[in-house]
């Protein structure tokens, strides 16, 4: 026989009334009794102890099975939610002590997604899906190419610096025991678009590392002023004191880095390599793996070096010259002669290779003080791209005694792995090639994460400009998450260019 059911409707509930779960009569209770108030109460009260009791397991169980990388990532965000309670008056003064070893940083760098119409996660998998769709996206009429930034906005940006440093993300840096002790020293070259060489910087940022901007003397006078403003609000950033008219492979372009590395040597004592950059490169990197990758180095340069064929020959047996050929061309260019050039000082054998290079502190103040070294960089400057074989011909001319220079192999066999570039015809490229160099793309993104190189080069902000800010946002998570896929240093120690006659 069915139980008979009884419904109540009313506006208000009777807390006279409670029905038995088990059945589906309703009883009234004497509300007016003491005792049937304290059974609530402390029913109520064992409820909550049971489920806070509960909770708190489950916590402790999760956390125990967390990977180190969501461990990490609270504790910097509850780092970051007490700094976020610094005056600037007192941020300015950690940031002081800080730079003058008063004071260890805390971490302040959180993990977080920076790319919004476009999953970088899934990208940097290579998830063909998803590269498409980003690409549909950035083909699109109404899509903004180029930077966010204007160069004039960065005038206005950098007049309140605190302002700036907060907004741009500059004081959520990570600085391990490692990285304070081994501070390194970076030029950037721009002559254009100062949001692209700001965005390397902040990449690269640490208050231990120093920054040389070098603007060319020919950019516009808003590239000039805003570069100046970024160095005003930085005590270890700062613009070169003599700035040279860039002419494409000239001797102004060697020179403008020899200009930075003698700033440094003034400016500071402490850092221990130098590497210059143009501001299309990007890190693949983080500063604490850099720094990793540095001190196994122990001393060693990392200079790319060329022989045979790949040397050029015609571009230094031959004088060349610069000439402007219309009347309203205000940089000159250069070109090659029938004149014969005699050989090359100190009696050492031309070799070529890369501008760019990772340089020791010892091989830096030798480069500058070296008599043989000044007399080659004065017979490079009519050479075409003589940046191309100055820092190749110091590193393996074996006769120089050049601090860090290690390997005594032939140069074409060295590994070279300061900067990753695609070129045509050798190298696959899933973005376009300018002057035979890919200007990287989505595409390129899962398989350049994967490099040893410390930078790869290059990227256009006007051009597929969300690779570059997927692999910003990628860098970012890898230094907010040191414990995720930590570069193997066992590839770097095998290398047979380091310095292995000491111990770092």
């Amino acid at each position: 026989m069915l139980k008979s059911k009884t419904y109540f409707v009313r506006q208000k509930p009777d807390r006279s009334l409670e029905c038995n779960k088990f059945g589906y009569k309703c009883f009234r209770l004497h509300t007016g009794s003491g005792l049937q108030r304290i059974w609530f109460r402390r029913r109520t009260l064992a409820l909550v102890l049971l489920v806070c009791l509960v909770l708190c397991m489950s916590i402790r169980l999760s956390t125990n099975n967390q990977p180190a990388s969501m461990l990490y990532q609270r504790w910097f965000e509850n780092l970051r939610h007490l700094s976020a309670n610094k005056s600037p008056t007192e941020t300015r003064q950690i940031e002081r002590d800080i730079e003058n070893d008063k004071r260890f940083p805390k971490i302040l760098r959180t993990a977080r997604q920076r790319v919004f119409d476009v999953n970088c996660a899934a990208v940097l998998r290579g998830d063909l899906k998803e590269i498409k769709r980003g690409r549909t996206i950035m083909d699109k009429d109404g899509f903004v190419r180029g930077g966010n930034i204007s160069d004039i906005s960065y005038i206005k940006l950098t007049k309140d610096c605190d302002k700036f440093k907060e907004n741009r993300d500059y004081r959520n840096y990570i600085l391990s025991a490692t990285e304070k002790e081994f501070p390194v020293a970076y030029s950037i070259l721009l002559y254009k678009e100062v949001e692209q060489a700001e965005r390397l910087m902040r990449a690269l940022y640490t208050p231990r590392n120093l920054f040389c901007l070098h603007v060319d003397m020919d950019a516009p006078p808003e590239v000039h002023q805003a570069a100046q403003g970024i160095a005003d609000c930085f005590p270890n950033v700062f613009v070169v004191s003599r700035k040279e008219y860039m002419v494409y492979a000239g001797f102004t372009r060697l020179q403008a880095d020899i200009n930075c590395m003698q700033d440094l040597m003034q400016r500071n004592k402490d850092w221990k390599y130098f590497i210059n950059l143009p501001s299309q490169q990007f890190p693949i990197k983080t500063n604490r793996e850099i720094v990793q990758i540095l001190r196994t180095y122990n001393g060693a340069n990392d200079i790319e070096g060329l022989t045979g064929n790949s040397r050029l020959d015609h571009r230094f047996k031959f004088r060349y010259v610069y000439k402007r050929v219309a009347k309203d061309q205000i940089k000159p260019k250069i070109y090659k002669t029938n004149n014969q050039r005699a050989d090359p000082p100190a009696n050492v054998t031309m070799v070529k290779g890369s501008a760019y290079g990772v340089f020791s502190r010892a091989f830096v103040e030798w480069m500058l003080q070296s008599k043989t070294a000044r007399e080659l960089l004065d017979w490079m400057r009519d050479v075409y791209s003589p940046d191309e074989f100055y820092w190749a011909t110091l590193q393996y001319n074996q006769n120089l005694g050049t601090p860090g220079s290690h390997y005594s192999g032939k140069p074409d066999n060295k590994p070279w792995l300061a900067v990753h570039a695609a070129w045509g015809g050798v190298d696959p490229c899933k973005g376009k090639y300018v002057r035979d160099v890919c200007v990287f793309g989505l595409g390129d993104l899962s398989a350049l994460v994967q490099k040893r190189h410390l930078f790869v080069n290059k990227f256009y902000l006007d051009y597929q400009p969300r690779a570059l800010e997927c692999l910003e946002e990628w860098l970012h998570n890898r230094t907010a998450e040191p414990a995720h896929q930590p570069v193997n240093l066992t590839y770097y120690r095998q290398l047979h260019f380091i310095n292995t006659d000491r111990v770092s």
